[in-house]
């Protein structure tokens, strides 16, 4: 089969690789979509640890080629998605059911191969049938969908409350639609993409900011007058990690989704997060979040078609990287085995 294989840091290919052979409790998958995430990028960079070489790839979809002795929930033909995240379930943390944070994880497409391949393969326990209503290509939104719920989830939304996002990418515009699904009032998001910024305010940011152009502290305490109950910092960068507890009402809540290098440094007063009682909060992967995220694909209460941009093929996975750093229309890119 046809496979995109990051060999090492900054070194990449398209490869002959045998199909994966299914084991007991496996299923192999014909890979019909899957996103590029940030991640893919950061591993590719060499800044995200990951385990060369590697098949990347973990937002995908697709449909049962073979299931392996002992699987009983999928037959061949079936539509499914995938949580590329499999726990061991014997760590201290996997015991206390916190398998988001299992000392010895099996990620897809990161620690083992992904879904930018023709074929791959998973453990029964972590693919997911998909409703008959809902196409591949937005089941493969799936996965950072249910990453998303569980930022969400960890901000506590209520009813009437006001939030920022910092980044109109796949993951904030995702973000946009779930605090309003929450109950969000006033939601305000920055970017510095114009076409982002006005897809947000489409799927129902109530403003949208240039961080290059205006001076966003300003004009969101106009808008809110004050600063934003709850803070969603969706980049990943040392300015918008820093800037997010600017942003911030005392006694409110900043969520920090972005995946940032691992040796940024981010520079806090602690003085004003203890009297402003801030509370700061990492988002990590999606625990028991992917069917809901499949339910909202599905019942069309996320619009994700919307996001998708470009599309690749395996052999146009160059053109891939390419639109991702420098197309400034880029929002979601699927690569199409």
């Amino acid at each position: 089969m046809k496979a995109i294989v990051f060999e090492e840091k900054g070194r990449w290919g398209l490869k002959d690789v045998p199909v994966p052979k299914v084991g007991v409790d496996e299923v192999l998958i014909k890979v019909d979509s899957c996103g590029i995430c940030g991640t893919d990028v950061h591993i590719y960079e060499g800044v995200f640890p990951a385990n060369f070489p590697l098949i990347p790839g973990h937002e995908f979809a697709g449909v049962v080629e073979e299931v392996g002795e002992g699987v009983k929930d999928f037959k061949i033909g079936d539509r499914v998605t995938v949580n590329p995240n499999l726990a061991c379930e014997k760590c201290r943390y996997c015991r206390k059911g916190q398998q988001h944070l299992c000392l010895l994880p099996t990620r897809l497409g990161v620690t083992t191969d992904g879904g930018f391949a023709e074929y791959v393969k998973a453990k029964e326990v972590v693919v997911y049938h998909l409703p008959e209503k809902l196409d591949l290509e937005l089941a493969s939104f799936a996965e950072p969908l249910s990453c998303c719920i569980h930022g969400v989830d960890l901000a506590q939304i209520k009813t009437g409350n006001s939030v920022v996002i910092l980044g109109a990418g796949p993951i904030g515009l995702l973000i946009l639609q779930l605090v309003r699904i929450s109950g969000a009032d006033r939601v305000v998001i920055t970017d510095t993409i114009e076409k982002r910024r006005k897809l947000a305010l489409q799927l129902g940011a109530n403003l949208a900011l240039d961080p290059s152009q205006a001076d966003v502290e300003r004009e969101i305490e106009n808008f809110l007058r004050g600063k934003a109950e709850v803070v969603m910092e969706c980049v990943g960068t040392l300015q918008t990690e820093e800037q997010s507890l600017k942003l911030v009402e005392p006694g409110g809540t900043v969520i920090w989704f972005g995946v940032a290098d691992p040796k940024t440094r981010v520079r806090i007063n602690p003085f004003y997060i203890y009297e402003n009682e801030i509370t700061i909060k990492g988002s990590f992967v999606n625990p028991y979040t992917m069917e809901r995220a499949i339910r909202l694909l599905a019942e069309g209460r996320i619009r994700a078609h919307e996001l998708i941009t470009h599309r690749f093929g395996l052999d146009k996975f160059g053109e891939a990287i390419r639109a991702y750093r420098e197309d400034a229309d880029r929002v979601k890119i699927l690569i199409k085995p």
